[in-house]
């Protein structure tokens, strides 16, 4: 602090002394006076450099007029100095302004890599939100997943309910079928002994539907399930008792997947009723497709 107080003392000291001596060297002749003034000029109107090194322009322009008011005895010397002084003054300028650009390019360069952190920091920022937001996309599909998985099970444990319901209604319709045959037979024979004995061969079987293919839409079973119609069990006695000697293959079809259980339980209905009706050779193939519905189609093969 105390160099800079006389610093500034010496420049205003410097600088009144020099305006008091400026009118000489309008009127000096000296070549090396004018040379050298015209040389701290020079740096004084520079627009870059003249703002430096203020101090050493005025101890070079106070040589300067030490060398105008030299004797010729001391000339030389008093020339030495005032180009020293010049030159100093140059290159502290000069030396000046470079500290000056160094300091500025240092601030942009701290301008700059505060700049570029701020920049990582946003990039950052972003990455963290990004991750964040697939974290949480993850957790719901995770949940989304895990619901689907409940819905599958709760649909399998239904199905497997139904199936076992078809199961026992199946089992239930195989044993009333065998009683029916039962009664049936206890039925012709009380007629055959009524009358008295007669033709050992039994009535006659109705005659075969056309074909060996036999299709029971909707309208042969109740509305929504699988109990066969009066018109459809006569129709299943009729194709058994046609076909009783064959392999009868049963086929339940259906339009939409939510109808493939309703099918498959009509199905078992219709194999029932033939094997009440005396066929001997009756299995149920897997679901087709079909055009409306849940229906099934009964076919002969040899």
């Amino acid at each position: 602090m105390r160099h800079a107080i006389t610093t500034v003392a010496l420049i205003g000291a410097l600088a009144f002394g020099l305006g008091a001596v400026s009118p000489v060297h309008a009127a000096t002749k000296d070549p090396d006076v004018a040379r050298l003034s015209a040389q701290l000029e020079q740096l004084s109107a520079d627009p870059e450099l003249g703002q430096y090194a203020l101090a050493q322009q005025v101890l070079a322009r106070n040589a300067i007029n030490d060398l105008q008011n030299a004797g010729r005895s001391g000339h030389d010397h008093a020339l030495f100095m005032a180009e020293q002084r010049v030159a100093l003054a140059q290159a502290s300028a000069t030396a000046e302004a470079d500290r000056a650009k160094l300091d500025q390019l240092r601030q942009e360069h701290d301008q700059i890599m505060l700049q570029a952190s701020q920049a990582d920091a946003a990039v950052a920022r972003a990455e963290l939100a990004r991750q964040r937001l697939q974290y949480e996309a993850a957790v719901q599909q995770a949940q989304m997943l895990q619901q689907q998985g409940a819905e599958a099970t709760q649909q399998a444990q239904q199905a497997q309910a139904e199936a076992e319901q078809a199961k026992r209604l199946a089992a239930a319709q195989a044993r009333a079928a065998t009683l029916a045959r039962k009664e049936a037979r206890l039925a012709e024979a009380a007629t055959k002994a009524l009358q008295g004995g007669g033709d050992s061969g039994g009535a006659s079987v109705a005659s075969s539907p056309a074909g060996g293919r036999l299709h029971l839409s909707s309208a042969s079973f109740e509305s929504g399930s699988d109990n066969l119609s009066a018109s459809g069990r006569r129709r299943i006695g009729d194709f058994a008792r046609a076909h009783a000697s064959q392999r009868i293959v049963v086929e339940p079809r259906a339009s939409k997947s939510s109808e493939k259980v309703l099918a498959g339980r009509r199905a078992v209905s219709v194999r029932a009723a033939l094997e009440a009706a005396g066929a001997t050779t009756v299995s149920i193939s897997s679901v087709r497709a079909a055009g409306k519905g849940a229906n099934v189609e009964i076919r002969a093969e040899k």
